[in-house]
């Protein structure tokens, strides 16, 4: 239950006064988070119910921003620094800008994740902390309309008196405060007082000495959208080339893994299999699909990393590089000229080396091929979800990592129909705030164990401000690890309840470009950093049923029956093409990768682009497959009931095919199929057919060229087909005739025989 919480009347423009208990540095007693549930009254300007109002806009003319904390927990003792910057969002000019720390009541100190997602919907005006005069305050003498400028504050630990929360709790409860930065300066019309001008906030966690360490996890995503152009190269190679060089979003995601290792704190890592595949067929030259025979692969592993049919021997250039540095990036191998590497090249390479740096030693979870929409495909295609969980990535195999296999989704959702899709060992993740009740790290659903995960420990810091920040961010994630501390466990007591383990999928929107200042705030004692497994494997287990799961509200949005048809329609064309082609055996495999890529969660609001590369794709297939052609005569006619007529067969592609021919006809004729049949690169050839009839009438015939399974390749003809047929009839009066001819014959030399005689 969430404990019901004060506040003091906010200010209709801006936060109230510093008051006298300031200058000794003692904060007054105020309100953190909500209203009580049944508060008799209002304050002037501020709801009845923060958390059922969403904040209105900060309209303060100063914005302010904290950059960096010196601490990321309120320390013992020395002191707090805050860095970060003011800007001018008014059309005036400021002057003699102070900046002072504020800090919440030190008797009432939030202790719940509840309480934590109430404080985000506090209104941006209202009072939650008052300032402290103690230490060097900021200063900003003058500021321009639209001038930002930095500054820095620091406060001892002295200044906040919490004497009274450990007198209160024997010191062995853990507590979060709200913390932060007012400005308060002048301008030509706002004179100077003690009401605050611009503010930024976050929260600022305690944790007693004597504390058992909470189990923590941060899962980093590794996911993006990846679509194919029609010949089955990357598409978009400059939006690639800018999430992947340094800066850019997938690269930061990487980075990440240096300052935690810095910082002891291990990542899980939740990669898309066909990222990877798609990052590596770049780093290869972003080759288009191949007809060419596969060429001869050494015994090195890493040969696999990308697809065969590439003309490069390096298939993951740059994945066991040592350093970023893009200028000692190899060039491809071959006769390419090392200009022609395209800066989407290097930077696919030099992230390679990133990743696979990450990962060494790290536990990793691999999602079904292509981050596969699961609640879709169980609705639409069944058979896709078995298809993408069985597929391999070959980068991960050349990297040596064995993933494992895990079904999550971006909102946290899983329905009770992708648990049961799920088998043995797989890890499930869901988020808490699709259950209905404070849940247990580990919740157990119809035999499988689902890892609930920290939905609030993503939403970062309350405004007003992006809260998204790596400050915003990292004091979250503390404050929502504190409310879990449990006080350490001493002999001879009745044992406290250890910490739930906190399991954080970190959110791929956030300020990464300062992930150093999220990890150097991280350090200390009371959190357990460790891999999923680890950290879960020893966590109190739940069990809930299908009604304990929360629907979200708005129906979610999943990918349509028509994506999954035309990705079945790419793969089984593209497993044609591959029984067609002789000398060529990865066509087919690198098909089903580009189409799998298109039923991903990160394109559900991309269908139709999605489709129509979906479809750009399968006319590049059906082009090749109708470079085979067969060409019959205008008409057949049958002397009999039987007999052979000639069709032929063309190859215009490059590559040796096996094709088989096939007839479709009407009753009373069947035309014998023909076994399969190979024909060399740019050829063509005879083939014998022979027909059978039992009418006198024209038939009408398709001849299709088959793979050698039977499955049509597009290419057909149609020809008439009849047979001269004689009845029986006709061969008795024919042998009547004869015979009388030669009765006749014979009566008439009798006659000659006898004349001559009597002569």
């Amino acid at each position: 239950m969430v404990r019901p919480r004060r506040f003091l009347p906010a200010l209709v423009r801006r936060t109230g006064p510093v008051t006298a208990g300031l200058a000794v540095g003692l904060p007054l007693s105020l309100g953190l988070v909500g209203a009580p549930a049944q508060a008799t009254a209002s304050p002037v300007g501020v709801p009845s119910s923060p958390a059922a109002a969403a904040p209105a806009p900060d309209t303060a003319p100063l914005r302010v921003r904290i950059a960096s904390l010196s601490k990321a927990t309120l320390p013992a003792r020395g002191n707090i620094t805050i860095r970060g910057t003011v800007t001018n969002r008014s059309d005036e000019t400021w002057t003699t800008i102070n900046l002072y720390t504020f800090v919440g009541d030190g008797l009432d100190p939030m202790s719940s994740s509840a309480e934590l997602a109430d404080a985000m919907d506090v209104p941006f005006e209202a009072q939650v902390g008052e300032r402290v005069l103690e230490g060097d305050r900021g200063l900003v003498e003058t500021l321009e309309p639209g001038e930002t400028a930095p500054y820095v504050v620091t406060v001892p630990t002295s200044a906040f008196d919490f004497t009274g929360v450990a007198e209160r709790n024997d010191g062995d409860t853990a507590g979060v405060y709200w913390f932060g930065v007012h400005a308060l300066g002048q301008s030509a019309s706002t004179p100077r007082d003690d009401f605050t001008d611009g503010r930024a906030r976050t929260f600022l966690p305690f944790v007693p000495r004597r504390t058992d360490p909470v189990p923590a996890t941060l899962v980093v995503p590794l996911v993006r959208g990846v679509l194919y152009d029609a010949d089955g190269s990357l598409a978009d190679e400059d939006g690639w080339e800018r999430v992947l060089r340094p800066g850019g979003r997938l690269r930061d995601l990487v980075d990440l893994a240096d300052p935690a290792d810095e910082a002891g704190v291990p990542l899980t890592w939740l990669v898309d299999p066909a990222l990877l595949d798609a990052i590596g067929r770049l780093a290869a030259g972003n080759a288009p699909r191949s007809l060419e025979p596969t060429r001869a692969r050494d015994a090195d592993p890493a040969a696999e990393a990308v697809p065969s049919d590439a003309t490069t021997t390096d298939p993951v250039p740059g994945a066991t590089s040592s350093g970023d540095d893009e200028s000692e990036q190899p060039a491809p191998s071959g006769d390419e000229d090392a200009a022609e590497v395209t800066p989407a090249v290097r930077a696919a390479r030099s992230w390679l080396a990133a990743a696979e740096d990450a990962f060494t030693g790290a536990e990793v979870l691999t999602l079904p091929y292509g981050n596969l929409d699961v609640g879709a495909a169980l609705s639409a295609s069944p058979a896709l979800l078995d298809l993408a969980r069985s597929q391999q990535s070959a980068v991960l195999e050349a990297l040596g990592i064995d993933g494992r296999p895990t079904l999550a989704s971006p909102d946290g959702y899983v329905d009770p129909a992708e648990v049961g899709a799920a088998k043995p060992g797989d890890a499930l993740l869901v988020s808490d705030r699709y259950l209905q009740a404070p849940a247990p790290a580990v919740v157990r659903l119809d035999g499988h164990e689902l890892v609930v995960t920290s939905d609030g420990a993503t939403q970062g810091s309350p405004g007003p401000g992006r809260s998204l920040t790596a400050v915003g961010l990292r004091q979250r994630l503390l404050a929502e690890a504190a409310v879990r501390a449990r006080p350490v466990r001493e002999a001879g007591s009745p044992l406290s309840p250890a910490g739930q383990p906190l399991t954080v999928v970190l959110p791929t929107e956030w300020d990464l470009g300062t992930a150093d200042e999220f990890f150097d705030g991280i350090e200390p004692s009371w959190i357990s950093f460790t891999g999923l497994s680890s950290a879960t494997s020893s966590a109190s287990t739940g069990v809930i049923s299908a009604a304990d799961l929360v629907e979200p509200e708005a129906t979610k949005r999943r990918l349509q029956p028509e994506t999954f048809a035309a990705v079945r329609s790419l793969i089984d064309t593209g497993d044609t093409l591959q029984r067609v082609l002789v000398d060529n055996s990865t066509v087919g495999a690198r098909v089903t990768e580009e189409a799998l890529s298109a039923i991903s969660y990160s394109l559900r609001g991309r269908q139709k682009v999605a489709r129509t590369a979906l479809s750009l794709a399968r006319g590049w297939l059906d082009a090749r497959l109708s470079g085979i052609e067969i060409i019959a005569s205008s008409g057949v006619t049958l002397s009999g009931d039987s007999g052979t007529f000639v069709v032929t067969l063309r190859n215009t592609l490059d590559e040796r095919v096996a094709v088989s021919i096939a007839a479709v006809t009407d009753q009373g004729l069947v035309v014998d199929p023909v076994e399969a049949l190979e024909l060399g690169p740019q050829s063509r050839t005879s083939v014998l057919l022979n027909a059978t009839t039992t009418t006198s009438r024209v038939h009408n015939v398709t001849l299709m060229v088959t793979d050698v399974d039977g499955a049509p390749i597009g290419a057909g003809d149609q020809l008439p087909i009849r047979s001269v047929l004689v009845s029986d009839v006709i061969w008795v009066i024919i042998g009547v005739g004869v015979g009388t001819l030669f009765l006749a014959i014979a009566l008439r030399l009798r006659r000659r025989i006898l004349r001559s005689r009597r002569a």
